[in-house]
């Protein structure tokens, strides 16, 4: 059985140590895979539950069976409004994951640079 003073050096050296060394290793190789995994997962939910397949099969055909002109007209003219509102607002969600994944990278380095400023300028930190 390990004396008490062992399994506190083993924790502080290895485990604790080993944490802090092993993070930016995880952060950015097996972290940044599961996160831009996930966000093109959910950015290909998001694309198929706008249906975007579906809206373009069914651009011509008349909306509520008015097959006059009137009634194709109007069915291609919301129907051109609905998929370019979709189209927006999909590129939107699409940019908004994008950035999270940069956000995900940049954050680290950001951080340990606020560390570090915040520790050169002794007490003066976003003083003017």
């Amino acid at each position: 059985m390990p004396s008490r003073f062992l399994s506190v050096a083993r924790f502080f050296l290895i485990d604790l140590a080993g944490s802090v060394v092993w993070f930016p290793i995880w952060w950015y190789t097996k972290g940044l895979a599961r996160v831009a995994t996930a966000c093109a997962a959910t950015i290909h939910y998001r694309a198929e539950s706008y249906g975007f397949r579906i809206w373009l099969r069914n651009f011509f055909v008349p909306m509520f069976g008015q097959h006059d002109f009137t009634g194709r007209l109007i069915s291609l003219f919301m129907r051109t409004l609905v998929l370019i509102w979709r189209s927006i607002a999909f590129t939107v969600e699409a940019l908004t994951y994008g950035l999270g994944v940069v956000i995900w990278v940049a954050a680290p380095a950001v951080f340990i640079l606020l560390i570090l400023v915040n520790l050169t300028s002794a007490g003066r930190f976003l003083a003017l």
